[in-house]
């Protein structure tokens, strides 16, 4: 395909959009399929996850970190702290931020957490030389940085749906 002179097919499977769709769909069940057991989501294990590494988190790093809603990162959080896999207090440096905890319970499940997505990174990179490897996370990361930069930016007018049928849309 010739993406640089836009002549790709101009169907979704082509589309970066779509294979990084494909992607994340798949990463969600490998990870779903072993965290349900627990009461977990692939958000709540890669939230765990985060704690683990840092020990302790503001919840507002959290939704940073995650690139999701606060009103996600707050459900989850809610469903981990009602299972006693993490506490919550306001910070002692700024009372209006909350800081995130693991418990015993929570760090224990944490690490298997942890230990999966290890084994499904090892199994991944296991399939790629060095360089490609490297080419490939440098491309990554690329496209994370311009779809920050997307984020908040109005990129298509779609039509005015109310405008056309008189019903709210």
């Amino acid at each position: 395909m010739d993406f640089m002179n836009n002549n790709a097919p101009d169907k979704l499977d082509s589309r970066l959009s779509y294979l990084f769709h494909l992607i994340s769909a798949r990463f969600f069940q490998i990870g779903n399929r072993h965290f349900r057991h627990f009461g977990l989501n692939h958000y709540s294990a890669r939230m765990m996850v985060m704690l683990l590494d840092n020990g302790e988190m503001k919840t507002g790093d959290l939704v940073a970190r995650m690139a999701l809603p606060q009103s996600t990162i707050s459900t989850q959080l809610q469903v981990l702290h009602k299972r006693k896999l993490i506490t919550r207090k306001r910070s002692e440096q700024d009372n209006r931020s909350v800081m995130v905890f693991l418990t015993k319970e929570g760090h224990d499940l944490a690490v298997d957490c942890n230990r999966l997505s290890q084994t499904v990174q090892n199994y991944l990179i296991s399939h790629f030389e060095q360089e490609e490897l490297e080419q490939n996370v440098h491309f990554l990361e690329k496209i994370n940085g311009l779809l920050a930069e997307l984020e908040n930016q109005n990129l298509y007018q779609f039509r005015n749906i109310e405008k056309e049928t008189g019903k709210p849309a």
